[in-house]
């Protein structure tokens, strides 16, 4: 839909209006198997007789919970007022106790109670439920940071960045409109809400959409296809993991309408292969946690460039794409036209779309030269024998800046494959270290995890 000027007045009027909607109507049940409104505003209550705010300050309130439900009651507290909130990249507890005290939470909010450090608060849902619920409003600077996320980053330090309302609620608000999600949809969302994209598409999504959400996060095909069978799923929420292992499978799903990935980019293939399965043309979104999306394509359907979301600006400039967004993490510079600098390499294409050509540190100085790494993994994937691989440069301390290392899945040996690598790579090019695996290792939300493969390949 077109947008106004005032986008960002739409997105705040937006976000008072769902608040004082929310459970409005007695009966909308968020969830499918039955967590309602009342729960949810129930368990918002409790937050805030726990965690109240102060004058002039907000306590960190730290969220390490995989429920839906609590993810959202907190978010509702946090927007009346309650704590700001602070959510780890997992709900391991010394993740947790990190993230905790990296920004000095007055307490942990989980699902089971937790070995914290002494005098770490543990308020435990719905164990503790409030004696009424909480009459939501909008108590906050829409503008102004409410919750920090955690990312594991590609080097395993963890990274964290601030959301504002606008951010975070607009950008569903944003989702909402485009994809005309609404009441009488099921989302089935196979990420957990603990990540941004699980977040915004199965906790925000479903609340300002007032659409109902399937509590499970189903990983395995089979277990996919049950839950889109048994709710009657109508929008599936997938990362390209998943629709790696759905690409052949007919859903027999008459309900589902459309299908979203994002968490890493879609093999053409694997889109290709459920589209002609299911007639339904998945919608990549392309973003990250600090600059939340920025674009959609449907390969499957012939769209293979990506066109920013309606309210976006981007441009490229010397291959690097740059982007102008109200959905942008406010910890992110930005010139004096407002376009901050991505990590991403970028074309123009026709009609304001553009292309992507892989990460900026996918170029990697080996021995002087300019290597891409990401041209490797092509290679690699492509060569008989091989199912899968995952090719990343290691830093090392003298001589050469990197080298590259590989995980690859197969069956051959490691002599037959070094010799199979050897004739289709260069000397540059050869992976100084690789190891043949089973399956690369994927994080929670289905991206390549980086920290796991070095572990892998140091044993």
């Amino acid at each position: 839909m077109p947008y106004r000027m005032d986008f960002e007045s739409y997105l705040a009027s937006e976000i008072k209006q769902c608040l004082a909607a929310f459970g409005s109507d007695g009966r909308w049940p968020y969830a499918a198997e039955g967590d309602n409104a009342d729960l949810i505003l129930r368990k918002a209550g409790r937050i805030l007789e726990r965690f109240p705010a102060s004058p002039g300050a907000n306590p960190n309130l730290c969220l390490a919970s995989g429920q839906k439900s609590t993810v959202l009651a907190a978010i509702v507290a946090s927007l009346s007022g309650g704590p700001s909130l602070i959510i780890p990249y997992s709900l391991s507890e010394p993740v947790v106790a990190e993230a905790a005290a990296a920004l000095g939470a007055a307490g942990v909010l989980s699902d089971r109670p937790l070995a914290l450090p002494s005098g770490t608060a543990n308020l435990v849902l719905p164990d503790e439920a409030a004696s009424s619920p909480l009459t939501p409003k909008l108590s906050r600077d829409p503008g102004a940071p409410f919750l920090w996320l955690f990312t594991g980053g590609s080097t395993g330090r963890p990274k964290v960045w601030s959301k504002t309302p606008l951010n975070l609620v607009g950008e569903s608000i944003y989702l909402r409109d485009t994809f005309m999600i609404n009441a009488g949809d099921t989302i089935v969302a196979t990420v957990p809400p603990y990540h941004i994209y699980g977040l915004l598409f199965s906790v925000l999504l479903p609340w300002v959409s007032r659409a109902r959400v399937v509590n499970q996060v189903p990983y395995f095909p089979r277990e996919i296809i049950s839950a889109l069978r048994d709710f009657r799923g109508s929008v599936l929420v997938g990362s390209p993991a998943h629709y790696k292992a759905l690409a052949n499978v007919p859903l027999e799903s008459p309900s589902l309408k459309i299908a979203f990935s994002s968490g890493g980019f879609l093999d053409p293939g694997h889109g290709i292969g459920f589209f002609r399965q299911n007639g339904i043309g998945i919608v990549e979104v392309y973003g990250s946690t600090e600059t939340g999306g920025v674009a959609a394509r449907r390969y499957a359907q012939g769209r293979k460039t990506w066109t920013p979301f309606a309210p976006h600006r981007v441009r490229v400039s010397e291959e690097r794409l740059c982007v102008a967004s109200p959905f942008l993490s406010p910890d992110l510079a930005r010139d004096p036209e407002g376009f901050f600098r991505t990590g991403d390499r970028a074309a123009e294409s026709v009609n304001g779309t553009f292309t992507l050509l892989g990460r900026a540190d996918d170029i990697v100085k080996i021995g002087g030269n300019r290597i891409d790494i990401a041209e490797i993994e092509q290679k690699i994937t492509g060569l008989p024998g091989v199912e899968d691989a995952f090719v990343f440069a290691v830093p090392v301390a003298e001589g050469r800046e990197n080298e590259i290392a590989a995980l690859v899945v197969s069956l051959l040996d490691n002599s037959g494959l070094r010799s199979l690598l050897a004739s289709a790579l260069s000397p540059l090019e050869m992976p100084r270290r690789f190891k043949i695996v089973k399956q690369i290792p994927l994080s929670a939300t289905g991206k390549r995890d980086h920290k796991a493969a070095l572990e892998l390949l140091a044993k």
